[in-house]
């Protein structure tokens, strides 16, 4: 099916089969895939309204308050984007994205094949997300950071706990494939995390952590050097 809110301005183009819910706005020359779904009525929205019997969307549209999504922007196949979410100029999402309700993704931000953001979350500008990353409610991302993919940020120190603490990456922070952030932790700027990395503790600024727990292994100067020699050896 295909469905366009009356109340949304659409200003890109749609594949087909796509469900456009509330005040959503879609700007200028944004692709938007088909089975995408732009405005999903949050979890509250939905508890709080009393549906008729008969279903329809025009049920969900009525309660949505839309979504945002900027100019220039490419949406695959099979994302959802929730009610005030906001995305910015330039984003690109990969196949099967979930992107919650509140969350701001910054431009020319990549956000990789069945990731989640899977909550409020707070994403800067030129942000590398890989795929299958997942990344929960209250997690606060920098501009220009990269994380790999299958990395899985947290945000409950004892779960099940009523008390949530999401973790802060700082600008230009690497983080690589299959690491684990506990909630609360602090990346900072221009620090890497290597792969498979548990991270308990804060990373200071330009410092490299390894392993299980994560420890200082080398500065951002000596991992950057360490690149460049790969590099010019090909």
């Amino acid at each position: 099916m295909i469905f366009v809110s009356s109340k949304a301005r659409v200003k890109g183009r749609l594949e087909g089969e796509n469900i456009i819910l509330g005040p959503t706005v879609i700007g200028e020359n944004s692709l938007i895939g088909r089975n995408v779904i732009v405005g999903y009525p949050a979890r509250n929205s939905i508890k709080a309204f009393q549906f008729p019997e008969s279903f329809s969307i025009e049920e969900y549209n009525s309660i949505s308050k839309g979504a945002k999504v900027g100019r220039n922007c490419v949406v695959r196949f099979g994302t959802v984007i929730y009610e005030t979410a906001s995305i910015g100029d330039d984003v690109e999402t990969g196949h099967n994205v979930l992107i919650r309700e509140g969350s701001v993704v910054g431009a020319k931000t990549l956000i990789g094949s069945s990731a989640q953001l899977d909550g409020t979350v707070n994403v800067g500008k030129d942000v590398s997300i890989q795929s299958n990353v997942y990344i929960p409610h209250l997690t606060v991302i920098g501009d220009g950071v990269f994380i790999a993919p299958n990395v899985c940020f947290t945000n409950d120190p004892y779960p099940v706990s009523k008390r949530l603490a999401g973790a802060v990456v700082e600008k230009n922070a690497i983080i690589g494939a299959n690491s684990t952030l506990v909630a609360g932790v602090k990346i900072g700027e221009n620090a890497v995390v290597g792969a498979g990395a548990v991270v308990t503790k804060n990373v200071p600024a330009n410092t490299v952590v390894i392993g299980a727990p994560a420890r200082p292994y080398m500065t951002r100067k000596e991992y950057d050097e360490k690149r460049l020699r790969w590099e010019e050896a090909e």
